[in-house]
């Protein structure tokens, strides 16, 4: 995996070139370090959603994306749409994940699902209770 080449993240409109450029010539997943720190920066819903949208089309995620999109899907000071594209970029992108071996304990199927059932457990909207029971349901076939 290539380091993080997005630079300034406060240089959104470059950013936002930099992803279109890497979707299109089928890169991203080289640079899931990157996408996972602007997950983690969140000052910009354009970069926030565009990660998201883009990060389906991941084939081999990597543990930091995972773990930075699950902490979303789970933020309840982020807006609404913004975690329910998590929780569908959790959806296409757990059942890709490679086989857990025995030292890799960062992230685990088993944690995302828990995280969903806490969800489900808990007062949200009952849309994103919808979302999250229908990705409950498609995660838990591959396990």
């Amino acid at each position: 995996m290539n380091s993080d080449i997005f630079g300034n993240l406060r240089e959104w409109r470059q950013v936002l070139k930099l992803l279109d450029s890497l979707k299109k010539s089928k890169k991203l997943d080289k640079h899931q370090i990157g996408l996972a720190r602007i997950l983690r920066y969140g000052q910009n819903c354009r970069l926030l959603e565009r990660v998201l949208e883009y990060g389906k089309e991941i084939n081999q995620p990597a543990d930091e994306f995972l773990l930075e999109v699950t902490n979303i899907m789970t933020d309840r000071n982020i807006y609404l749409d913004a975690r329910i594209l998590a929780v569908e970029v959790l959806e296409s992108l757990v059942p890709r994940r490679p086989k857990i071996r025995k030292n890799d304990k960062q992230f685990s199927k088993t944690l995302v699902v828990c995280k969903m059932q806490d969800i489900l457990n808990s007062s949200e909207p009952p849309n994103f209770h919808e979302v999250i029971a229908k990705s409950l349901e498609v995660i838990s076939h591959h396990f």
